[in-house]
């Protein structure tokens, strides 16, 4: 069952980013394709290899948050076929384009749903895994969204993120800006025709967090063996991290 009803953003910040992707929708994935020269496909590929627990179950229960146009959650079910996969993103029109990738065995195994980040509709330890691929440096408030993650996730869960950090060392800091600057907005408005959007993205990446102080983030919301992986010059970064057996983390 699909669910794709609106959801409110959490403030004025969300609810531009929620519109901004819902406008792109219809070109997010030739933007990907063409900004990344297709790297993002493997970036994607990597990332999951690594995301399951060691201990998890015949057919554990995956969330695939800030799913957009559902390319992980695709990934993700071709590397572990038996496993429930929900695909929450907040953006119900690129839930809505991507849901119509669904063929086959994806279509009863991935389940899109509409979804708040930062207030996330299941139950307390009741996820085994949780992946996010450029997504939480467009979140509000990246603080209560851990927090949130580290709720539902059950003790030895793991929580994977793939996403652009700010840079600290100069040659990622010297291609970020390159690259942001003038071939990313450029490409992205070619390929949406939203040229605002693709300024937007760029800032963002600016004003996130380091690997540093998100990795202290994750460690003071409950998660335990945190490692960063840098991918292709330090451009992106894969953090894994398991949620931690002590009682009443997240709460």
């Amino acid at each position: 069952m699909t669910e794709r009803d609106a959801v409110a953003a959490l403030d004025e910040h969300g609810h531009r980013v929620q519109h901004m992707f819902d406008r792109i929708a219809h070109g997010y994935d030739r933007a990907n394709r063409w900004m990344s020269f297709g790297v993002d496909a493997r970036w994607r590929a990597t990332a999951v290899a690594s995301m399951m627990p060691a201990d998890a179950p015949a057919q554990p229960q995956v969330l695939d948050l800030c799913a957009g146009t559902l390319d992980s959650s695709l990934e993700i079910h071709k590397r572990y076929p038996a496993a429930e996969i929900v695909a929450g993103d907040f953006a119900s029109e690129m839930l809505e384009l991507g849901s119509a990738k669904l063929v086959g065995s994806a279509l009863a195994k991935i389940h899109p749903q509409t979804m708040d980040a930062h207030v996330l509709p299941f139950a307390d330890d009741s996820l085994d895994a949780i992946f996010c691929a450029f997504g939480v440096r467009n979140l509000s408030n990246l603080a209560q969204a851990t927090d949130e993650q580290a709720r539902c996730l059950r003790p030895g869960g793991t929580l994977t993120i793939l996403e652009f950090f700010r840079p600290t060392t100069w040659i990622p800091r010297l291609l970020h800006a390159a690259y942001s600057r003038t071939f990313l907005p450029l490409i992205g408005w070619a390929a949406t025709g939203d040229l605002a959007a693709y300024t937007y993205l760029p800032r963002s990446i600016g004003g996130f967090e380091t690997i540093a102080d998100y990795s202290k983030l994750l460690a003071d919301h409950g998660f335990v063996e945190v490692d960063a992986r840098p991918l292709t010059l330090g451009m992106a970064w894969i953090v894994r991290a398991v949620r931690r057996s002590d009682d009443g983390v997240g709460r």
